[in-house]
């Protein structure tokens, strides 16, 4: 009986279709990672600008706002660009040390608001430190985002949020 070809032939299938397998596998993670590194870049780029945009009506709402109505128009800047919106995205789709980032940006921008409502605006002083306060979380979610963004490019992906 010669049973060595029936058998050559089974395995050169079974690796054809391992190997196919295996491909269609890699493809598949290779377009995922492709679709997070869109989704998160896009979220990001999102974030960053509605903290600029709710920063800088944060400080129009101080300076040119009469006291009593500071505080309705400081919740108003807080919200007028989806800031809360995209940092819930960023929840569920970023890595662990991108929504720890995010997070602080928000709690950051958050107090701002509350300062806004209430300063006195001669306070240099105190507006300058929430200023800086600010802008080092935004550095900090900046940097945590490249890292984040490298590694996804590296193949490293963090799925988990």
């Amino acid at each position: 009986m010669n049973w060595i070809s029936p058998l050559a032939a089974l395995v050169g299938v079974l690796l054809g279709a391992g190997a196919t397998a295996l491909a269609d596998h890699r493809r598949w993670r290779q377009e995922s990672v492709t679709r997070l590194l869109e989704l998160r870049t896009v979220l990001y780029v999102e974030y960053l600008v509605a903290m600029e945009k709710t920063g800088r009506d944060l400080l129009r709402v101080l300076e040119t706002t009469a006291a009593e109505e500071r505080g309705r128009a400081a919740d108003a800047a807080f919200a007028g660009f989806n800031l809360g919106g995209t940092w819930q995205q960023i929840r569920i789709v970023a890595s662990t040390d991108v929504v720890q980032a995010a997070d602080s940006v928000f709690r950051s921008l958050k107090r701002a608001r509350d300062y806004v409502a209430t300063a006195d605006q001669r306070d240099t002083r105190g507006l300058r430190a929430m200023k800086d306060e600010v802008g080092a979380l935004r550095d900090q979610f900046q940097q945590t985002v490249r890292s984040d963004v490298r590694g996804l490019l590296a193949g490293s992906a963090s799925w988990s949020a």
